[in-house]
Parts: structure tokens; C-alpha cells; sequence
């Protein structure tokens, strides 16, 4: 008779959470037993299936802009990911892409991008700068995602003062809340942000 694993064991030997076991359940993509006072017992042959399927992980790309008027730029990155991967030898690329501010978090494809980390199932992911997966908190970032096995490689580190960079930080939160404040393509967001940049300059 083959061994099952309760979702504890379970949780354990394949490095998740058992909210994601049950979601896998619910979803199709583990198959469960139940025991006759209805728990979830998952087979071993399940267990070794995933954890097969964890060795070949891959790699996935994350573009981002932050508004729809920009979205010339979000092919831009996609290419330039896609052709690095390609001069780097990687082989096949997934590419996720975001349109909203680098400051909010519920980002659709950012939240997919996590939930695969946690899953294990990414090896590398690509971006062309490292604010396209957050404005603030990479190196915080890099840190959790290493715990999965996963790994940040960013294409242009772009060389800035750190004048530079608050500037740019501080025309970033100032956008954001501008943006929520009057939306984004209102004269009065328009005026803030030129405002800010005047006054930066000046």
C-alpha cells in the first residue's frame, strides 16, 4: 500500500505552505485522498511527481511601466530580457508584465510572480532595472527570494548619485499619491509633478 503524507509532512518535504497545498488541491494540480473523517492525506508518488517537476524550474522575465501611455517601453524591456537571456545561453523565458506604480504592491502579475517563487518554481528572474519589481526594499527582496531558491538578476544598474536617487525616490512617492489624489492624467497631477521637478531643479 503506498504511503500518504499528512499535509504537515507534506508541507515539509515540499517547502510550502498547507494553504498552498489545499489551494493546489482545489485547483487540480495535486491529488489528494481523503481519510474517512474527511483530512487530506497526499500519496507518495505525489510527492516525488512535484518535487521532479521543481528540478526543471524556470526562468521568468518582469517588465514593468507605470502608466499605459508608456507602453513602448514595456516591449523595450521585454525585448531586452528576451535578448539577454538568449546571449546568456538560458534557453526559454517567461515574460510578466505590470502596468501601475512601482509603490503599490497588489501589482496582478507582481502577486503571480511571488506566489511562483513561494511555489519554487523559478529559478532565475530577469529584469531590465531592479525598480521594475519594487520602487523600495530589493535587497529585502533578493533575501526572501533566495530562501525559495530563486535568484534576482538585473540587466542595467544604472550608475546614480544618492542625490540622484532620492530625487528620484521623491518624484516617485510624489506621483504615486499625486496620482491617487487628482488621477493620473488630470492638469492639477500635471502641475504637482512639474511643480516638484521645478523645484528640485531650482
Amino acid at each position: 500500500m503506498e504511503k500518504l503524507y499528512t499535509l504537515k509532512e507534506a508541507k515539509r518535504l515540499l517547502g510550502v505552505t498547507t494553504r498552498t497545498i489545499q489551494r493546489w488541491d482545489k485547483e487540480g494540480k495535486i491529488r489528494c485522498v481523503r481519510t474517512v473523517g474527511g483530512r487530506r492525506r497526499i500519496p507518495e508518488s505525489e510527492i516525488k511527481r512535484i518535487l521532479g517537476l521543481r528540478e526543471r524550474r524556470i526562468i521568468v522575465g518582469y517588465v514593468r511601466v507605470t502608466s499605459s501611455t508608456r507602453k513602448d517601453d514595456l516591449e523595450r524591456q521585454r525585448q531586452l530580457i528576451l535578448t539577454y537571456a538568449k546571449e546568456k545561453g538560458y534557453g526559454e523565458v517567461q515574460v510578466l508584465s505590470d502596468v501601475g506604480s512601482g509603490l503599490n504592491e497588489n501589482r496582478k502579475n507582481f502577486l503571480r510572480l511571488l506566489d511562483m517563487v513561494f511555489e519554487r518554481r523559478i529559478s532565475k528572474v530577469i529584469v531590465a532595472y531592479e525598480d521594475r519589481l519594487t520602487r523600495f526594499g530589493i535587497e529585502t527582496l533578493r533575501r526572501v527570494f533566495s530562501v525559495f531558491g530563486t535568484e534576482i538578476e538585473v540587466i542595467n544598474h544604472g550608475e546614480k548619485t544618492p542625490q540622484e536617487e532620492l530625487v528620484e525616490d521623491l518624484i516617485t512617492i510624489v506621483s504615486h499619491f499625486a496620482g491617487k489624489l487628482y488621477g493620473m492624467r488630470s492638469h492639477k497631477y500635471k502641475e504637482v509633478i512639474e511643480g516638484v521637478k521645478q523645484l528640485i531643479s531650482g
